[in-house]
């Protein structure tokens, strides 16, 4: 069975963009029930879910080297450490179904599709979009260069395969809601609302920092290059 979330079904997604240093991050999930799963790529066909560790250390990687880091990125480096922190969240590892891959011959591959059976919690980056002329600032649109932080988006409602997507369910009937506001609340109980202050205009941009975070994001190569600083 295969879901449809979000917009296709006209009523979007809970959203939700934080910047935590990499021990913060780590802490927002002690004490909860989750797991990490890859569901915008094939997987191996033994493959059930993904080790915390591996996405703990790659958000180590892309917070040092991404958000904060001095070095311009080719677009295949920098996909070589955003890829290991897009990943989804389920609390409970048997709402992950798997298909298989089949070819033309009729053999199966050694890897499979995955196929959640109910909504996951999404996780990828949120970037800030400045434009100094028209003194707007925006988190609304990809932009890799102004990569800063995480995203959580939670669909609002969902429609299934088995009605053949005609149907829009309401998405909070779903246990990994209570997952999704638990990890907001562990978000917020950390950090904050910024100040974000251009050369000049002082905005208030729709996302929560930590003050630890607040120490380093400065150092962010999109904010140094527009003379933007996080108050």
């Amino acid at each position: 069975m295969s879901y449809f979330g979000g917009l296709g079904s006209g009523k979007g997604w809970n959203k939700f963009n934080f910047i935590l240093t990499p021990p913060e991050f780590e802490s927002i999930f002690e004490e909860l029930k989750f797991y990490f799963v890859i569901t915008n790529a094939r997987v191996p066909i033994d493959y059930t879910a993904t080790d915390a560790s591996y996405v703990f250390d790659g958000y180590k990687d892309f917070f040092t080297k991404i958000i904060i880091g001095n070095k311009e990125y080719d677009k295949k480096e920098h996909w070589s450490y955003e890829s290991k922190i897009r990943i989804s969240i389920t609390n409970d590892i048997n709402k992950i179904g798997f298909k298989e891959i089949i070819d033309k011959e009729g053999a199966i591959s050694a890897f499979k599709l995955v196929d959640p059976t109910e909504p996951v919690i999404n996780i990828s980056p949120f970037y800030l979009t400045f434009s100094e002329n028209k003194e707007s600032l925006s988190i609304a649109y990809m932009n890799t260069e102004g990569t800063i932080g995480l995203e959580l988006t939670y669909p609002k409602v969902v429609s299934f395969s088995t009605d053949k997507f005609n149907s829009a369910i309401d998405a909070q009937q779903f246990n990994n809601q209570l997952l999704f506001n638990d990890l907001v609340k562990n978000i917020k109980a950390l950090s904050n609302k910024p100040k974000l202050q251009s050369s000049t205009k002082l905005y208030r941009p729709n996302f929560w920092i930590s003050p630890e975070a607040k120490k380093l994001i400065n150092e962010n190569r999109y904010l140094k290059s527009n003379g933007l600083i996080i108050l």
